[in-house]
């Protein structure tokens, strides 16, 4: 029978989509296609067609095949490109591009150790999502060498049955394709997705991408059908089967073509076709579905030959002579004739590496469904049994599969071995969604057995829970090791309670699970059972009863745990142990006692190095300097982010990358290096994307609202805040940021009520954690700016312990001396000579350690202090410090403080500001923009200017127009840039 041609079957049009796509990739702008459709309407036909086109280019084309039956092993698509990539390719070249990273990929890639056997192991990470984005940025390298010779066309065939890592890994890849020489194909079926499948998730994250399309593959048309038999079967069909054949396929050319292979095989396509044919009634029986057709054709094929290929659907799409003999236990001849029968019949085929494989799998699911359920179990067994004397040497590999076979045998205590062991290594490989499934089926497997060992259960829910964790799934993580923990307690071990108690705390904590008093009731109880013959996890869990503690809002008890598990730690000797321990402390025994930070962050760098925790090294090291920062010593910080920088050449990981760029972000900001903050914004933003971007979402935000504010365009973030506020159930975290916002645009009124919900309780309600010394900052700002005497001693005396240090707020930014805001709150106050001396020691703090822009605003608020006070000489000092303030944040591009300073200096001198708007508004617009940059109406407006609503329309559309701002917000903020709501006010 032949193979239809390369332009058949009304492609044509999804065929130029698809070259379209290859031809910008080869142009250097890579591009994602998902190729989807019904089983069988010819979504991989499509893609070799594409293939072929690509080869004929010069383009290396790389295939992977999910298959649908369990048992696959990790990223078993993507190891089959890389292994072919390795195979056709110069693996040599390869991996020198690769360098380092190589052994990165090393473990799902083994062929990689030997091609390099001198290749230096990978250095480990603790944490699990940052062990699997170094390797992921590792396959990502690779993949960029590939492609750096020559265009590659990589096609994912049948994504929904691959594995949950494999779609992660797609997911990483696809934002990084647009500047590539790739092109990307996944194919699946739509019908097989649930709102619960991997892959749906995954195509929402991938409709994101820029450089994706999507291809949805339809049937034939009725002269389409036509065309396909003529070509498959060298003969023009009559009118009257062609119709007939596309009214029963609908156009499916899987249908179509098992249905004229049935045809064939019945003799039709032979001898003299054309009167054959014509002599048949147009009532011809066509066989209704596919799987009927399938039937029939298996019924035309020898009882021994159906006998084999059920075997062989057993053991999946694709099997090997080996396996299939020695599960068979039958005579070689007579395997042999079996499986030329049904290559002789279409029914299989063999592949390029000498295997064998259905020629599509509804062949092998129709053969494998008329399984009578006892002969199914029969013949798994037999097949378990054949794949652990016959690969025993890639055993490790096969683990999945020997545990699908022997759950599907009823062998239980193989299933849960098998099972358990596939489970392990699938966490070794950081495929942790497939660990999950793992240690479920060898839990329901083991749940079956008469005499269940609860201590066996136990340890199988304890892994679970971990496999969770460490897939990020925090809910079903915390409720499984709740269990575990639960049982442990109740059959008295002790270990496995307390090291269930600690996988609590970490997912409580890494999914900032809010206001959860579980891990510190289980840590205790825990600690209770635990004995002085477990020194080292009974220490690991005090410390990380401190944190929970911490998070519990009991801070004097954290501080206490936490320095008594250092001293356990200390004595216990073990270097590991007080690593860990000190890294779980990091919240706890840090802020503002700088002394004792750099102590405790010596510790934990001596004891990284020691055992060579390159991560907990780079902690110590951001810890050292942030204290650093805190003490006003820039010149030893600026030498630990050196040597952070150097460790995150090693480390190569996404997270630590951008702690490099945070820290440098929060030098430039205290220098008022605007400019190169925005640039180093825009590198982090790049480095992250998707979930990351997600996760840091908070950081950078706080990052652009401060930069926004310094450049005097704080008023373009009000709408992203309240709807932010809105939507977060961290609102309570934002809401000083948004009343600042608010007194920054002239709206007063809406700043003093977000002020004095937050002030009610006393400011209770904003939480203790990183980012409460940030939330402190903007509140004492609000409250000095609305005069709020009473609120401003409560704020002195939460900031009091600060005064002498920088405040580093939310680990993010210096904000320069605390001292700027003691005074601020001392003038609230009128406490005239605390704000006196408050301020001296900010000047003096910021102009020590470079801290241009919060000298400027430090010198401002000092002027506003002086001025309010109103002694002696006090109106010539102000003048002078305005001056030398105004004169930095023009230099600085500060806007914002421009704006307030040049105003409150022409105000002090008794001169108007004049406002410098260049944009060519009258006298009368500009007294329309004064009022409105304070939140008047236009009925307000029309009321104090004596004019009509119509004439205060004409003269907003005016501004609006001449300013370049696309609302009253935008107008406002222009207002605020040019001093013109100050003047408004201080009328």
């Amino acid at each position: 029978m032949a193979a239809p041609s390369d332009t058949f079957a009304g492609r044509l049009r999804e065929l130029a989509i698809l070259r379209d796509s290859f031809d910008q990739a080869v142009a250097g702008r890579g591009h994602l296609v998902m190729l989807a459709g019904e089983p069988g309407i010819g979504k991989t036909r499509t893609a070799r067609e594409l293939a072929l086109h690509a080869e004929q280019h010069g383009a290396t084309v790389l295939w992977g095949h999910c298959h649908e039956e369990a048992g696959a092993p990790p990223y078993w698509p993507w190891v089959q490109i890389f292994r072919s990539a390795l195979r056709t390719g110069d693996p040599g070249a390869l991996l020198k591009d690769v360098g380092v990273r190589a052994s990165d990929i090393a473990d799902i890639l083994p062929e990689i150790r030997t091609l390099v056997p001198d290749l230096e192991p990978s250095v480990r990470l603790e944490d699990a999502a940052q062990a699997r984005f170094r390797m992921f940025e590792s396959i990502r390298q690779f993949i960029v060498s590939l492609c750096r010779r020559q265009t590659a066309l990589l096609v994912l065939d049948d994504l929904h049955w691959t594995d949950a890592p494999s779609l992660r890994l797609l997911e990483f890849l696809a934002p990084e394709l647009g500047d590539s020489r790739l092109m990307l194909v996944g194919t699946y079926r739509p019908t097989e997705l649930s709102r619960q499948h991997p892959l749906s998730d995954a195509l929402g994250g991938l409709a994101r991408t820029p450089h994706m399309t999507r291809v949805n593959l339809g049937g034939l048309n009725a002269e389409e059908v036509h065309d396909f038999v003529a070509v498959v079967t060298g003969t023009r069909p009559p009118a009257w089967l062609a119709t007939s054949l596309y009214k029963q396929t609908e156009g499916n050319p899987l249908f179509l073509r098992e249905i004229v292979r049935f045809l064939e095989q019945q003799g039709l396509f032979s001898g003299d076709n054309t009167n054959q044919m014509a002599a048949l009634p147009p009532a011809i029986r066509i066989p209704e579905g596919v799987r009927e057709v399938i039937g029939r054709r298996l019924n035309l094929l020898s009882a021994s030959c159906n006998e084999v290929l059920a075997l062989a659907a057993v053991i999946g799409r694709d099997f090997d002579h080996e396996v299939l003999l020695r599960a068979a236990r039958r005579d070689g001849q007579a395997l042999a004739d079996a499986l030329d029968e049904a290559l002789i019949a279409h029914i299989i085929e063999e592949t390029t590496d000498g295997r064998y494989q259905f020629a599509h799998n509804l062949i092998r699911l129709t053969l494998y469904d008329e399984l009578r359920p006892a002969r199914r179990r029969q013949l798994h067994g037999s097949v378990g049994a054949a794949l652990e004397v016959s690969r025993r040497a890639e055993i490790d590999a096969l683990l999945p599969e020997l545990a699908r076979h022997f759950l599907a045998s009823g062998d239980i205590d193989r299933t849960v071995d098998y099972a358990t062991r596939a489970g392990q290594r699938a966490e070794a490989l950081l495929a942790f969604e497939d660990a999950v499934d793992l240690f479920q089926t060898a839990l329901d497997a083991m749940e079956q057995r008469a005499d269940l060992d609860d201590v066996s259960r136990c340890r199988l829910l304890f892994r679970l829970g971990e496999a969770f964790r460490k897939a990020n799934v925090f809910p079903r993580a915390l409720g499984t090791l709740c269990d575990a923990a639960e049982l442990a307690s109740a059959l008295g071990e002790a270990e496995l309670c307390a090291r269930a108690a600690l996988a609590y705390e970490q997912a409580a904590w890494r999914g900032a699970i809010a206001a959860d008093p579980k891990p510190r009731y289980l840590l205790e109880r825990a600690l209770e059972q635990l004995d002085e013959t477990q020194p080292a996890i009974r220490t690991q869990a005090v410390a990380a009863l401190a944190r929970a503690l911490l998070h519990d809002g009991a801070a004097a008890e954290a501080k206490q745990q936490g320095e008594r598990a250092i001293a356990m730690a200390r004595q216990l000797g073990d270097p590991g142990v007080l690593a860990t321990c000190l890294y779980c402390l990091l919240d706890v025994l840090g802020g503002h006692e700088t002394d004792d930070s750099l102590r405790y962050a010596a510790d934990a760098l001596a004891a990284a190095r020691q055992v060579g925790n390159l991560e907990m090294a780079h902690i110590a090291h951001g810890w050292r300097f942030l204290s650093f920062m805190e003490r006003g010593d820039i010149g030893l910080a600026e030498a630990e982010l050196e040597s952070i920088a150097r460790l995150d050449a090693r480390l190569r990981q996404r997270t630590y990358a951008l702690a490099v760029l945070l820290y440098r972000i929060m030098l430039a900001l205290m220098r008022g290096e605007l400019p190169a903050v925005e640039r180093l914004i825009v590198q982090a933003m790049a480095l992250l994307r998707g979930r990351d971007l997600a996760a840091h979402e908070d950081h950078l935000s706080v990052l652009i609202f401060t930069l926004r504010r310094e450049q005097g365009r704080l008023a373009e973030l009000r709408p992203v805040m309240s709807a932010f506020l809105n939507q977060s159930s961290a609102g309570s975290v934002w809401r000083p940021g948004l009343a600042l916002l608010y007194l920054e645009i002239g709206q007063r009124d809406a700043a003093r009520v977000e002020f004095e919900q937050m002030a009610a309780d006393d400011f209770a309600t904003i939480p203790r954690d990183g980012r409460w010394l940030l939330c402190m900052v903007y509140l004492s700002e609000v409250c000095a700016a609305l005069g709020d005497a009473a609120r401003a001693d409560g704020l002195y005396t939460l900031l009091l312990p600060y005064a002498g240090r920088n405040i580093v707020g939310g680990r993010l930014i210096c904000f320069g001396s605390a001292d700027r805001y003691l005074g601020l709150l001392c003038t609230a106050m009128s406490r005239w000579t605390e704000a006196e001396r408050h301020f001296d020691a900010a000047l003096t703090m910021n102009s020590r350690i470079g801290a241009h822009a919060p000298l400027a605003h430090t010198k401002h608020d000092y002027a506003a202090m002086l001025l309010a006070r109103g002694a002696a000489g006090d109106r010539q000092r102000a003048a002078a410090l305005l001056q030398d303030s105004l004169d930095s944040a023009r230099q600085l591009g500060m806007h914002g403080l421009e704006e307030r300073a040049a105003a409150r200096l022409a105000h002090s001198s008794g001169t108007p500001a004049a406002p410098d708007t260049n944009d060519d508004l009258t006298s009368r617009e500009i007294e329309v923009l004064r009022l409105l940059a304070i939140g008047r109406s236009n009925a307000d407006i029309a009321l104090v200017l004596a004019i009509s609503l119509n004439t205060v329309a004409t003269h907003v559309r005016n501004i609006l127009a001449k300013t370049g701002c696309a609302n009253r917000t935008e107008a406002a903020g222009y207002a605020m840039r040019h001093g013109l709501a100050d003047a408004v006010r201080q009328a």
